[in-house]
């Protein structure tokens, strides 16, 4: 008797002359008679070879040899046209992405740009700004003391002595 039993999927798979994942496909879609030991749907799994054997005398011929259905095909015609299409619509909204996000970094160079040179304007004012009072006092690097004297000062009052007319 032990010789009537197939003990894995690989033993029923050559006793059928089949592949593993084909004698699977046969035992979910046809029906072949396999055992489970443990009777979980992923266990080990045995087959005798004689319900192998009345299991292929029963089962259509059809349903073993047929393997892709006719219209399949047209199928398969229908989804490869759509994924074609997807495709090109994909590498479309891509090329769209890449010209925004090109023009989007020439946009941020260019107000970084004018941003720097704000700056630097800015910076050119503030040292002018601060050079001019050095100027009106008469102040230079070989004269640091101004050329106003105390006296030149004292005309100027010291609280606002305008009376309102």
């Amino acid at each position: 008797m032990n010789n009537e039993v197939l003990n894995s999927w690989k033993e029923i798979a050559a006793y059928l002359g089949r592949g593993v994942r084909t004698v699977q496909r046969w035992e979910r879609e046809l029906n072949l008679p396999v055992r489970r030991p443990r009777g979980k749907d992923r266990s080990a799994v045995i087959a005798l070879k004689p319900d192998i054997d009345q299991w292929l005398h029963h089962v259509p011929q059809r349903a073993l040899t047929q393997q892709v259905p006719a219209h399949s095909h047209e199928n398969l015609h229908i989804n490869t046209e759509q994924l074609l299409k997807r495709s090109h619509e994909i590498l479309q909204r891509s090329n769209q992405l890449q010209t925004t996000v090109k023009n989007t970094l020439a946009l941020t160079i260019k107000l970084r740009t004018q941003q720097a040179e704000r700056i630097r304007q800015n910076a050119a004012r503030q040292r002018a700004q601060q050079v001019l009072p050095t100027r009106t006092l008469g102040l230079t690097p070989e004269n640091p003391k101004p050329a106003v004297s105390e006296s030149d000062l004292a005309i100027i009052p010291e609280k606002n002595t305008f009376a309102a007319s």
